[in-house]
């Protein structure tokens, strides 16, 4: 009966065991996945291939743009928000092809398809010696404009390779957290800070 109860002893110690290694083990997505290059709102923060310093945010209801000649709008049930950032290539030419507005709540907003034709959409090309500032468009929920962090990369999902995060920390929101919206934000009349 003794030996009995140390087998299951042993079987229950070592399945404890497992459990533990397994549950503290990194994934495989954790192990490869983008090198975080973590910085605020008005800071350069480098990648390895290029820089991003985060200008201003602004929140609109409805946006506006021309396309073949026609005033486009687009109106959401959430909140438009509009960063503008400076890019520059680190050392030879590189590409930022990837954005994402990531919630408090880990909520992640790609920048939207819903500008079709718009001017100055992404991949955004970047040459050594030429900054150029440009402007990305989420479409979010209002909750999620406090305490933001803006994703970008120079491909979808990088792997093994630096990702900027950069904390929205200075945003226009008012006592309840809410985004302090304008009405209507023109795409083409506003120009980079």
């Amino acid at each position: 009966m003794s030996a009995r109860l140390g087998s299951l002893l042993l079987i229950l110690a070592a399945a404890l065991a497992l459990y533990a290694m397994q549950r503290s083990t990194p994934r495989y997505m954790e192990l490869t996945g983008p090198i975080a290059e973590r910085g605020a709102m008005g800071e350069a923060v480098n990648t390895r291939l290029f820089e991003a310093t985060v200008q201003r945010v602004q929140f609109a209801q409805r946006l506006e743009y021309r396309r073949l000649g026609k005033v486009q709008t687009r109106e959401t049930g959430g909140v438009w928000a509009i960063v503008w950032l400076r890019l520059a290539a680190a050392g030879t030419s590189a590409t930022v092809a990837e954005a994402a507005w990531r919630g408090p709540d880990g909520l992640a907003y790609r920048h939207t398809d819903r500008l079709s034709l718009a001017r100055g959409v992404p991949p955004y090309f970047l040459d050594p010696g030429l900054p150029r500032t440009v402007r990305l468009v989420f479409e979010i929920r209002s909750d999620q404009a406090r305490g933001a962090t803006l994703l970008l990369s120079s491909r979808y999902g990088p792997r093994l390779d630096s990702q900027a995060r950069i904390a929205l920390d200075d945003v226009p929101v008012d006592a309840d957290g809410r985004p302090q919206a304008v009405a209507r934000y023109d795409l083409d009349e506003e120009s980079a800070p």
